[in-house]
């Protein structure tokens, strides 16, 4: 019996090895982790996160833009390739499956995530077959323990948290006044909700820093003028 047991525990310790071995290693300077359910890992790309633009092609500070990868654990794959038999869709190349690429776009205002794009990605990370689920969801409508839910609420919650760089990334000739009133949602956002991780509050780099204190000090001289202006008119 123990014997039976010993070699029991030792093929699930290969099988768990091989399965780890088998998935891709996600680079954590673009792509962060957010959770883990019973089937996938949810990640976001940090470097490509940004504000989408409006009907006339300008930049909406209300629609954010963001690519995700979720990693499937081997039943998902059995899953998703399963479903693409019983529909008749080609599986060539799915026996290297590991999971999808998904785009999204978030409309802060409305609270709505448009399911734009999905492509299903093989160990290497190129696209195997891909389908435009053309779907919208409502956050409201979701329950609070869903994982899309959570997932979708850390991805708002970071990209409150960094307005000024997204608003730089999105548009690198972002005017002064713009930066101000970033920097400022940003600060007070910061002040009022406390990251489930630290390294959510993301620095700007040298330049682009220096660029939004050059615009705070700008600001901050124009209002010194108004209110001198204001005051001396108020004396006479």
């Amino acid at each position: 019996m123990k014997k039976s047991v010993v070699i029991l525990f030792a093929i699930l310790c290969t099988l768990w090895t091989a399965v780890a071995s088998a998935s891709p290693q996600m680079d954590e300077s673009i792509f962060k982790w957010v959770q883990s359910s019973a089937r996938c890992d949810y990640f976001f790309n940090m470097q490509q996160i940004c504000y989408g633009k409006d009907d006339k092609g300008n930049i909406d500070f209300n629609k954010l833009v963001v690519p995700v990868i979720k990693i499937y654990d081997y039943l998902m794959i059995d899953d998703v390739v399963s479903k693409r038999r019983w529909n008749g869709n080609s599986v060539e190349g799915f026996s290297d499956l590991v999971g999808a690429a998904e785009y999204y776009e978030i409309n802060l205002q409305d609270m709505t995530v448009y399911f734009k794009q999905q492509d299903f990605l093989d160990s290497t990370f190129t696209a195997l077959a891909g389908n435009r689920p053309d779907r919208t969801v409502k956050l409201d409508t979701l329950s609070e323990k869903s994982f899309d839910r959570m997932f979708y609420n850390r991805i708002i919650d970071y990209a409150m948290r960094n307005r000024v760089k997204l608003a730089l990334r999105s548009n690198k000739n972002a005017e002064n006044e713009l930066l101000v009133k970033m920097q400022a949602e940003q600060d007070e956002y910061r002040a009022q909700n406390k990251a489930t991780d630290s390294r959510d509050n993301e620095e700007l780099n040298e330049e682009d820093a220096a660029k939004v204190k050059a615009a705070v000090e700008a600001q901050n001289k124009d209002n010194k003028k108004e209110k001198s202006k204001k005051v001396k008119k108020d004396d006479e």
